[in-house]
């Protein structure tokens, strides 16, 4: 009888792959630290220009858009947009779609001063404004140090298509933290 309970425990130990082997697993090494970059964008509401993390945004890169929201009759706008100079460098500006295509919009942008964009875009000719919401530019930064920093308008204006000033809107900018791991 005992043979028999016996032979069912090895013959079920042979079907369990042998039996072997039941200490704990390898170890697993701590993950290294890894870089990131998190933008936030900043409270808003109604109708109104906002930022917004785009598509594209990485570890180490930053797509921001900057968003027309539920606005009506806009021919164009002007703004002053400053950033963290000393975490991120602009790498690129691309026109969005919301203001109309590259044959009938123009975009100017210049940096006076380190962390600092002028920016202007408009319509072109006699075209209406432009009513809802979507992407008025791209901008494109790359992570240069670790720390945390803003994102704010200053000296906007909207317009519409007489050249008529839009009131109303609300300007929201944003936060970014940036974690910069060294590659070795």
């Amino acid at each position: 009888m005992a043979f028999g309970a016996l032979g069912a425990f090895l013959l079920a130990l042979g079907g369990c792959g042998g039996g072997g082997g039941g200490g704990g697993s390898t170890p697993t090494q701590p993950q290294p630290p890894q870089s990131s970059l998190v933008f936030t964008p900043g409270a808003s509401s109604g109708s109104g220009i906002a930022l917004a993390s785009g598509t594209g945004s990485g570890p180490t890169t930053l797509v921001l858009e900057v968003r027309a929201n539920s606005v009506q009759n806009l021919y164009g706008v002007a703004f002053d947009l400053s950033f963290p100079a000393s975490l991120l460098r602009l790498d690129a500006s691309t026109r969005g779609s919301f203001l109309g295509d590259e044959s009938n919009t123009t975009l100017a942008l210049v940096q006076p001063t380190p962390g600092n964009l002028v920016i202007g875009l408009s319509r072109l000719g006699t075209l209406p404004g432009v009513s809802g919401s979507g992407t008025l530019l791209t901008l494109r930064f790359t992570a240069l140090a670790s720390g945390s920093g803003s994102f704010a308008f200053a000296r906007n204006s909207a317009v519409d298509a007489a050249g008529s000033p839009l009131s109303g809107l609300a300007w929201s900018g944003g936060s970014v933290q940036v974690t910069v791991v060294p590659t070795l």
